[in-house]
């Protein structure tokens, strides 16, 4: 595997999780807008935008989690192919 073969897949990961991290989090804050406020319990005088609070945490987390499970993949590729280098 090449350097940017692996930075591509890690760097694709992390968009698809932030895109997926993203839409949960719009309809978390869209459908179940107290889900934020119960999470973190926040009372009702706290001014909170549950849409932006989703989308933000959905973004933050779900690039977290792309990155991570991209870079999983690339080290199972990178380890699988060393092992048929060396002939086992």
């Amino acid at each position: 595997m090449t350097i940017i073969r692996g930075f591509t897949i890690t760097l694709a990961s992390g968009i698809a999780g932030a895109v997926v991290g993203v839409g949960i989090g719009f309809g978390l804050g869209r459908f179940a807008p107290d889900y934020y406020r119960t999470v973190f319990r926040m009372p009702r005088s706290v001014d909170l935008d549950p849409i932006q609070t989703g989308v933000g945490l959905g973004l933050t987390q779900g690039l977290g989690l792309g990155l991570l499970v991209g870079l999983v993949i690339v080290l199972a590729v990178a380890w699988s192919g060393r092992d048929a280098r060396n002939g086992k």
